[in-house]
This record gives structure tokens, C-alpha cells and sequence, in this order.
């Protein structure tokens, strides 16, 4: 049984409580919702009224030019997560292929269309590196391998080089390699490691994005994958009615080209990054491992706290909420993931682990 416990869940708090938390369990843009949202969500509020454009055009049309691609590479989705789920059902596929821990909704989408899943360990004394020739060896048996890039939970990124060692093996047995890149805007490294360009090309590549991360939209859910326009259409076929809401559609059209914004985010994610990791790994009893994405996993080593799950309830008697990834395949009790935000908020997080753990 996949226990889909995921971050970002306040709703279990009452309201009051809810707008005093610290939420460091989602890893979205420590900036927040930008003006030109707000902006636009005013402008556009009577288009709620319309049915939204089942294809999305007007959006693929401004993805497309973000990516420097055509409108016809491109699929939106009600959030990434709708995609992920809808690959393995239109692909009819038998068997998946799933590096661990990483996103658990890979694995509970698969099973949800009765594919077998094939599981490939990630160590722990490598930081979580992703066993590349693990994969490469049991490529052979699955239809599908998903691959999280930079990974969640452990921030680890691939290399384009080690990205295309995989895709020439899944070619070799017609494969379908899906990269999830929900965090690729936030690395350091993103032009080296973005497969974009290549999955356009590509019949065997299917790249996923989410504007819910950089943007700030979780509750508005708008995702998207980029793909040869064979496969595309492939999946469009799939797709439900209206699946992408009016609001999204507008909004996304329009965010992928605030620039300053992006270049803001980058700025001030780099900078409190670095505050953040070497805070952590100053602070007795925790291990932050090195991440390439927008948040830490962390572990819990020699310890009066034995267990992550202790320590979230600690911790949130200080309103301050972290993700406990003791349900990630691959990790145990001692596990954690904190996001990365502002100054003032991680000042406060690193003073009540100080607290709670020394």
C-alpha cells in the first residue's frame, strides 16, 4: 500500500493556525505570488465564464515560444501530476521503471493502471546519486522510466551527458524515458542539464514541467509535458474534456514571460541556498545532503530526536511545518525535506532545530 502523503497540507489546521505556519514542506518560490498574476487574475476574472479553450491554444502558443519550439510539442495538463498519471494509461504500459526514493506519485500512477514496477536504489553514502547503471540494466523489461531531474527528495540533478545514456539505452528497447523537470528552473545548472529541446526531437523522450513551482501556483494546478509531436498527439487522445482550467490558461500564457521575475527568484534561491546548507549541516545532529533543486533532504544522525515524525510535531508547536519522508520508497524515519525561503523564515527554522536539537 503507497502511502500518498504529500507536503504543502495545511488544510488540516484551522484557519487561524493555517496563516501562522512557516511551510517548509512545499518547495515552491520563497518570493511568492508576483503582481503580474495578481494582476492578471483581475483583468481575466469574467472569463470564468467561458468554457476553457480545450486545447489551450493561446498557452501552447507563449510555451512554445518560451522554449524556442512549436505550439505542437506541447500537452497541458491539470498540474504535472495529471500527466504523470495519464502517460502510463496511454501508453498502455506493462512495466515501470523507477529510480528510488523519488516522487512516490510515479509508482502510484503505475500501479493505478495495472503496470508492474521494477525499482532501481539510490545510496545513501552517494548522496543519492542516481545508479545510472542499474537503470541501463533493467531498461530491457519496461515500457516506461520515469526519472526525476532534479530529483524530489534528494535534489540530486543528472547530467545532459548521463541523460542521453539513458535515452540511447531506452531507444535500444523502445522506451519511453519521461523526465520530470518540475524543479529545473531553480538549478544552478539548468542549461546543462534541461532536455527540453532534445524531447521535441525525440520519440523515445517526454519532458514534464510545472509552472506550480516557480510561479507560485499550486492552487491554481497547471502543468505541462514537451514531446515529439507524434507523441503528443498520442496522449492528447487521452486527455479529458476541459482538463485545464480558464484562469491557468490565461495566467500561464502570461508568467512564462516575466523575466525580471525568474532572474529575482534565481538571485535570492542561490543566495539563501547557501545560507540555509551550511546552517544545517552547523547544527548538531542533522545531515543536509547537496541539492541542485529549491529545498534539502536532510537526516537525523546521532540524535536525542530519533525520528522525523518526532520532530515535525516538535516543530510545529513552533507553527513551523517541515516534510517527513519516512513514506518515500527508499528512505527511513530519519528522513526529512526542508524548502528553501527567505531570510527570516530560514533564520527561524535553523534557531528552532538549534532548539529543539541541541
Amino acid at each position: 500500500m503507497i502511502n500518498r502523503l504529500h507536503g504543502g497540507n495545511v488544510w488540516q489546521y484551522l484557519e487561524s493556525s493555517r496563516r501562522a505556519i512557516v511551510d517548509f514542506s512545499v518547495n515552491i518560490n520563497p518570493l511568492g505570488i508576483s503582481d503580474k498574476i495578481k494582476n492578471s487574475i483581475a483583468r481575466s476574472i469574467n472569463e470564468i465564464t467561458y468554457y476553457p479553450d480545450p486545447e489551450s491554444k493561446y498557452l501552447k502558443k507563449s510555451l512554445a515560444g518560451y522554449h524556442g519550439l512549436s505550439p505542437c510539442n506541447f500537452l497541458a495538463g491539470n498540474g504535472s501530476n495529471e500527466l504523470i498519471h495519464l502517460i502510463p494509461r496511454a501508453l498502455k504500459a506493462k512495466t515501470v521503471l523507477i529510480p528510488v526514493p523519488t516522487f512516490s506519485e510515479y509508482e502510484y500512477a503505475a500501479r493505478a493502471n495495472n503496470a508492474n514496477c521494477l525499482f532501481v536504489k539510490s545510496a545513501e553514502k552517494d548522496n543519492f546519486k542516481i545508479d545510472i547503471s542499474g537503470l541501463i540494466r533493467l531498461i530491457p523489461k519496461a515500457d516506461i522510466v520515469f526519472l526525476c531531474n532534479p530529483n524530489n527528495p534528494s535534489g540530486f540533478a543528472l547530467s545532459r551527458k548521463e541523460i542521453l545514456s539513458l535515452l540511447k539505452a531506452c531507444k535500444r528497447s523502445n522506451a519511453m524515458l519521461v523526465v520530470d523537470e518540475a524543479f529545473v528552473d531553480f538549478a544552478a545548472s539548468k542549461d546543462d542539464i534541461a532536455m527540453d529541446e532534445e524531447s521535441a526531437g525525440s520519440k523515445n523522450l517526454l519532458v514534464l514541467r510545472s509552472l506550480t513551482k516557480l510561479f507560485v501556483l499550486p492552487g491554481l494546478r497547471m502543468g505541462y509535458a514537451v514531446g515529439h509531436k507524434e507523441t503528443i498527439e498520442r496522449l492528447s487522445r487521452h486527455i479529458y474534456p476541459w482538463n485545464v482550467n480558464t484562469l491557468a490558461q490565461i495566467i500561464s500564457a502570461e508568467v512564462v514571460e516575466d523575466e525580471g521575475y525568474i532572474r529575482h527568484t534565481k538571485k535570492l534561491v542561490m543566495k539563501e541556498k547557501a545560507y540555509l546548507y551550511c546552517n544545517l549541516n552547523k547544527t548538531r545532529g542533522i545531515k543536509a545532503y547537496p541539492s541542485d533543486a529549491n529545498f534539502f533532504l536532510c537526516s537525523l544522525n546521532d540524535s536525542k530526536i530519533k525520528s522525523a515524525a518526532a520532530l515535525t510535531k516538535k516543530l510545529m508547536r513552533q507553527k513551523i511545518l517541515i516534510r517527513n519522508c519516512d513514506n518515500f520508497r527508499g528512505l527511513d524515519e530519519r528522513f526529512f525535506r526542508i524548502a528553501v525561503k527567505k531570510r527570516e523564515d530560514n533564520e527561524k527554522l535553523v534557531s528552532a532545530l538549534k532548539g529543539v536539537l541541541e
